[in-house]
């Protein structure tokens, strides 16, 4: 019984062993290529002009008095789209050039000096002046000599003595305004002339600019996305919602939103292929112009069943080739080649190269011995 078992034995261990080594000898078959669409990067995104949508709004608060656009219009660079209530404006800009009017008038006389006939005046009273003086000096002679003799008062001969003086002090005062009236400007006059002059400059220009802030233009070429305000309604730059959205569609783009784990992969000019469910059997070619150097929160969600909201994704902007007329803001789908990743350690040799080394099965002989043994 023992010599039957153990011949059993060694039979079944023996055909073990030449199983092994007869599957340790057969070549390995060489491994399919896989696809490069497999290994590209998925990324919804939307459709954008080549510019943001730009948020307008007027600088100043006021009524709309004219709404000269509507959605989905087309405008130039500086057309018009409202026009607010200018009229408080247009005063402040004529009050502004009635003063600069003023000041420039102010300048021109002091330079021209006083008029003829005010040089005329000043002399005929300097004239008057010295002859009333003169005649009071002569009463005061007269009133001296009897002041000596005690004839009068000693008050009267005062009164006389004062105004004597009074008289030369007026006579002055004529000679200075003569003067004065003959003597042309000073500079430190005709610099604070120009220094009102320049002020009211000033005042005119700020009157303009708060004028020209009653318009609304178009910063760029573009189309109107949404008009959002009403003829006669309040507006403002504080209002809650932009007057107008505006967005330059001369070109398009997509902006994708790649997920943290394939967004090390991203490279400048790399191709993508664009699709969406609004554009059927329609496939629009991209490349990578644009990277964000920061990874944000996610804005935009694909609804795939294996989406991952917690994430975060990096901003990428395609440049489209032959895209057409689009719909700002259609959500597209992106699909970005990335090539093949690296080699895996497992991956065949390359053509010409070596086999490495395949360690042997353990022969038969080796397996019985051992087994005798044990």
């Amino acid at each position: 019984m023992r010599l039957i078992l153990l011949t059993a034995g060694v039979t079944l261990v023996a055909a073990l062993g030449f199983m092994i080594d007869s599957q340790s000898r057969m070549p390995v078959p060489p491994r399919e290529e896989i696809p490069t669409e497999q290994y590209g990067i998925f990324a919804p995104g939307r459709i954008e002009g080549a510019t943001p949508p730009i948020e307008l709004r007027p600088r100043l608060d006021g009524r709309i008095d004219e709404l000269l656009v509507e959605d989905g219009q087309l405008v130039e660079q500086g057309e018009l789209l409202l026009q607010l209530d200018d009229r408080q404006y247009q005063q402040e800009i004529a009050l502004a050039a009635a003063k600069l009017n003023l000041a420039e008038a102010e300048l021109k006389r002091l330079l021209n000096g006083a008029h003829d006939q005010e040089k005329l005046e000043a002399a005929a009273l300097c004239r008057a002046k010295l002859a009333e003086l003169e005649c009071a000096e002569l009463a005061w002679k007269r009133i001296d000599e009897l002041h000596e003799s005690k004839a009068i008062s000693e008050q009267e001969a005062d009164n006389q003595r004062m105004q004597v003086a009074a008289l030369k002090a007026e006579v002055e005062a004529a000679r200075a305004r003569q003067r004065r009236l003959e003597a042309p400007a000073r500079d430190d006059e005709i610099q604070m002339a120009n220094a009102r002059i320049q002020a009211a400059k000033a005042q005119l220009e700020l009157a303009k600019v708060r004028l020209e802030r009653t318009k609304l233009l178009a910063p760029s070429s573009g189309r109107i996305l949404k008009v959002d305000v009403e003829l006669g309604e309040l507006t403002g730059p504080e209002s809650a919602q932009p007057a107008v959205v505006l967005v330059d569609t001369s070109t398009f783009r997509v902006r994708a939103f790649v997920e943290e784990l394939d967004a090390p992969r991203l490279k400048l000019g790399m191709n993508a292929t664009v699709t969406a469910d609004g554009l059927p059997n329609q496939q629009l070619i991209g490349r990578i112009s644009r990277l964000s150097p920061r990874m944000s929160r996610k804005q935009l969600w694909s609804d795939r069943p294996t989406e991952r909201y917690d994430t975060k994704t990096r901003e990428v902007w395609l440049e489209l080739e032959d895209a057409g007329e689009l719909v700002v803001g259609l959500r597209v789908d992106v699909t970005i080649d990335a090539g093949l990743p690296d080699a895996a350690p497992d991956d065949p040799p390359e053509a010409g190269s070596a086999e490495p080394d395949v360690p042997a099965a353990p022969r038969l002989p080796d397996i019985v011995q051992s087994f005798l043994a044990e």
